[in-house]
């Protein structure tokens, strides 16, 4: 199996050889509360491959269909084929996320994925947030639209096909047709809900005069498939590991039960599916939760969904390391038993912290964990002792995390060569795209996570895998989206 982060290199690496819960210098009573608690993050050998299984499990299941007793939705994106590298055009994408609007532009030149890329961001207004009527908001999206085609220069008598992603969720029906069933990220407008977002698009861009066809909508997941895929189309899997995390693959037709009769296309035998695996674990059937994980779902905002989520991504790691530190702060084996307002406000462990404390290596001092201790978070004065511990607890929290995650790719992978997707006897094998700041910025994270995978695996399948780490993939990969919708009505078309 090979990395491409920065370059492909054989990974040789055993999993947790690295890790070890001695501290240099922890009282015994110290040293004992943190072996303890490297026991209850632990994940065993045996704890791993009953993840893996139950991941197959609930992906077959998911499959068959939309039932509420699953912990993988696998949802179907409708997107069906292969990029080849070497489509040429020009394609839109536009992406609502959060307050942000992105509008992105890209040629594809083919010659194995050559492309140019414009792109700009758009803040909307905080009076645009809520109201009577959506179309006001999308009125707004249109304007940047138009404003945005002014910037790139647009061609006359051309009309172009975009793909549309939005931070809404969304019940999708088709590769263009989609139904909002819940306004997230503090929107609110009265009609919103019901509401088919491609239809909505379409008449006010009409409207306003622009020439852009909405041709697709587009799950972000899906996007860093195929962006990665344009430029390297082997890519069969897609990863999202950011605040929150997902994935996509490249399923058989025969085997989404769910879509029996319902699709005509089969130009392709295969269609991406969105697994939503943020929430596996659920249902209480297969993840090692502790005592810290339960505290945690139980004060969210979600409780009871989305437990991968919240064990593995950089909206709640840090939340968990906090929580820790306080139970070692009550237990009189931290910061000589005081805290802090900072420590003890939740959330405010931001995850970020772990990426610079576990690669604080000045084990004389730990300067950089002192920084964010007692200057960000206001704990003070600490010891050296209190410092290596932090970076420890860091360790385990995100080491558990990286497995995990680890774990699912493994299954994932392994239910795809059992049912004979992507990879057989003749292939040469198949890359795998990730993406999300979490991935990219945590330096230990990517290794402990191909660690794991390498373990999980058959020497043969290691062998023939490749793992690409991909940057600023969901709103290039929209437009992906776009041609690839194109793709696919060309070969109905072709058929007809």
């Amino acid at each position: 199996m090979t990395t491409a982060h920065p370059n492909p290199a054989p990974l040789t690496s055993r999993r947790n050889s690295a890790f070890s819960s001695r501290l240099e210098h922890a009282t015994p009573d110290q040293q004992d509360e943190i072996e303890r608690l490297a026991r209850t993050f632990e994940v065993s050998d045996d704890k791993l491959k009953t993840i893996v299984k139950g991941f197959a499990e609930e992906m077959s299941a998911g499959l068959r269909a939309h039932d509420q007793s699953c912990d993988l939705k696998m949802i179907p994106s409708w997107v069906t084929g292969y990029p080849s590298g070497n489509e040429k055009g020009v394609y839109l994408a536009l992406e609502i996320s959060g307050m942000d609007i992105y509008v992105c532009q890209v040629k594809l030149k083919g010659e194995r994925g050559k492309l140019a890329i414009n792109q700009y961001q758009y803040k909307i207004p905080d009076n645009l947030t809520a109201g009577e009527d959506m179309s006001i908001l999308v009125d707004y999206v249109a304007d940047c639209v138009s404003d945005f085609l002014v910037r790139v220069g647009t061609q006359d008598l051309f009309v172009y096909p975009m793909a549309v992603s939005v931070g809404f969720a969304v019940k999708q029906t088709g590769l263009n047709k989609g139904t909002i069933v819940a306004l997230e990220h503090g929107f609110d407008y009265q009609n919103g809900v019901g509401c088919d977002v491609v239809e909505l698009f379409h008449s006010r861009f009409k409207a306003k005069g622009l020439a852009v066809k909405v041709v697709a909508m587009a799950n972000d997941t899906v996007c860093t498939l195929l962006a990665h895929a344009y430029q390297h189309p082997s890519t069969r899997i897609g990863i999202v590991h950011s605040a929150g995390t997902n994935c996509a693959y490249y399923e058989k037709f025969s085997n989404i039960k769910s879509l029996e009769n319902s699709f005509k296309n089969k130009n392709s035998d295969d269609m991406i599916i969105n697994t939503e695996w943020c929430n596996f674990g659920s249902h209480k059937r297969w993840l090692p939760n502790t005592w810290f994980d339960r505290k945690l779902d139980r004060e969210s905002n979600n409780p009871s969904i989305h437990i991968f989520e919240k064990m593995t991504t950089g909206m709640y790691l840090g939340e968990i390391v906090r929580n820790i530190l306080v139970y070692l702060v009550d237990n009189d084996k931290l910061f000589a038993g005081s805290s802090s307002d900072g420590l003890n406000t939740p959330y405010s462990f931001d995850t970020s912290y772990m990426y610079v404390i576990e690669a604080d290596d000045d084990s004389e001092a730990y300067k950089d964990t002192c920084v964010i201790l007692e200057e960000m978070l206001k704990i003070g004065p600490t010891t050296v002792a209190d410092r290596e511990i932090v970076q420890k607890v860091c360790e385990i929290v995100g080491r558990r995390s990286a497995m995990l995650v680890g774990a699912a790719i493994a299954s994932v992978v392994n239910y795809m060569v059992e049912h004979g997707i992507g990879l057989d006897d003749t292939s040469d094998g198949f890359a795998i795209s990730i993406s999300g700041d979490l991935y990219e910025d945590y330096p230990s994270f990517h290794p402990r996570v191909c660690e794991t995978l390498k373990a999980l695996i058959s020497d043969d399948i290691a062998s023939k895998l490749s793992v690409g780490i991909v940057k600023h993939s969901r709103i290039v990969g929209a437009a992906i989206v776009a041609m690839m919708a194109e793709k696919m009505d060309s070969d109905v078309d072709m058929q007809e």
